[in-house]
């Protein structure tokens, strides 16, 4: 690695030219890239066999609610040391599906119309990312971590609410009492402590018998895991940020239980991003497996909950820009383990599920018929059986009003996701700029 500039008086250190030469000629490189392979694209005779027709069903669905969220980090200081805050924008979109449908038959769309659309309730989370000492804290990880808990329950008492009553499983009436456990002191990496326990309707915060530091019941989500106080805490962004839009989710859930359970039936809920908890935060996927379990025959024996989780790139996405052409419109390819693990991801596929702790929800394809394509994930109603669309809670269903809410603005882009990442994503420029000047002008040396 060469050396960069620090005063910016000398010229980065460049690359040797000839340097992959070495590499070229080296024996064990060559046997290395040989013995290689990469998923082949599925043959049209695979495809043909394996993608359905998606059956017809009644809708019940009125409302749509997208969540999504978006983050900037914003440099505090650019010269070395640097330092930087990270900002986060999310929260629900509301949207009717006949609002959606006025606007279809109207020949001029007003302000006033989209106005209608743009039900967003949104939170706003500020988080030091690099050598920022928060406020009242003696560490940089002291910091992180205690800016977090006061979010999730000082600030939006109520994502804090829907974080104990997922890991406590609050929609369950049982004998005893749920716990979660942190499993070693979060201060600092070289405490003795381990093996905190939280329980439901206790405090939520344990001092550390070793070192007397508090442990936070938002260190359930195991973030102090990836946060350094030297290198930073670049690493969690992206894992808090999802993890907050999954609890806002749970929230929705939470709140429709509580007030009117039918109610929820009528919505669908749709994420951007797929249904899963990825790294450090993985732990989660179990209550929220659990969670969609329970909802699985609530609904006179069927499923009570319509939620989806659409994404907008990685490998399955792409997958399914290789082989549209070949999808048929109003048809579904059910992704198995076999398939994935043959043309998308290398693996093996007679080992666990793919995503298996980290998924809770069945990955699919489809083609809608105006010829988009989707690649969705929705909760399964029996995690133990695989392979089976009628497993899928509300799959058709879903599929259904998802094809009805595309927009033409982006490609496979869906109305209630543009509206939200429109309202809550920070561009990175000017929002990013625009936030760099505000915390250099707030932000006090010390």
């Amino acid at each position: 690695m060469g050396y960069a500039q620090v005063k910016g008086r000398k010229p980065f250190e460049r690359a040797s030219k000839i340097a992959h030469s070495e590499i070229l000629n080296n024996p064990d490189v060559q046997a290395f890239v040989e013995g290689c392979t990469v998923p082949s694209e599925p043959a049209g005779g695979d495809l043909e066999r394996l993608q359905r027709p998606l059956p017809n069903v009644a809708s019940r669905i009125e409302t749509v609610i997208a969540v999504d969220g978006g983050m900037s980090e914003a440099a505090i200081r650019r010269e070395f040391p640097s330092a930087s805050i990270t900002f986060m924008t999310f929260g629900p979109l509301l949207l009717e599906l006949k609002d959606l449908g006025v606007l279809d038959d109207q020949p001029f769309i007003g302000p006033e119309d989209m106005a209608r659309l743009k039900n967003l309730s949104r939170f706003s989370l500020s988080v030091p990312t690099k050598a920022v000492r928060a406020n009242g804290c003696a560490r940089f990880s002291e910091g992180v971590r205690r800016t977090i808990h006061d979010f999730l329950f000082v600030k939006q008492k109520e994502l804090g609410a829907a974080l104990q009553w997922l890991i406590f499983r609050g929609w369950t009436s049982r004998d005893h009492k749920q716990t979660w456990e942190v499993p070693r002191c979060p201060t600092t990496p070289d405490c003795a402590g381990s093996g905190f326990h939280f329980e439901q309707g206790g405090p939520i915060e344990i001092a550390c018998p070793s070192c007397g530091q508090p442990a936070l019941l938002s260190d359930a989500l195991r973030l102090y895991e990836r946060i350094d106080d030297e290198q930073g805490a670049a690493g969690i962004m992206s894992y808090l940020l999802t993890t907050l839009e999954q609890l806002v989710v749970a929230n929705i859930i939470r709140t429709l239980l509580g007030l009117k359970q039918s109610t929820l039936r009528e919505i669908l809920l749709i994420k951007d991003g797929p249904l899963a908890f990825f790294g450090v935060v993985a732990p989660l996927r179990k209550p929220m497996q659990e969670l969609m379990n329970y909802l699985a025959d609530k609904d006179a024996g069927k499923p009570l909950v319509c939620l989806v989780g659409l994404e907008k790139s990685g490998a399955f996405v792409e997958h399914a820009m290789l082989i549209e052409p070949k999808l048929k419109p109003g048809h579904y390819l059910l992704l198995t383990n076999e398939y994935i693990y043959k043309y998308i991801i290398p693996g093996d596929p007679t080992g666990q599920p793919y995503g298996w702790n980290t998924y809770y929800g069945s990955k699919l394809v489809y083609k809608s018929q105006r010829g988009d394509v989707f690649v969705a994930t929705i909760p399964v109603i029996d995690p133990t059986v695989r392979n089976r669309f009628e497993n899928i809670q509300n799959a058709a269903e879903v599929l259904t009003v998802v094809s009805e809410l595309r927009c033409s603005m982006y490609d496979q882009a869906l109305v209630p996701i543009v509206l939200a990442n429109k309202l809550v994503s920070l561009a990175d420029f000017p929002s990013s700029e625009i936030l760099a000047k505000f915390v250099r002008s707030k932000v006090s040396s010390g």
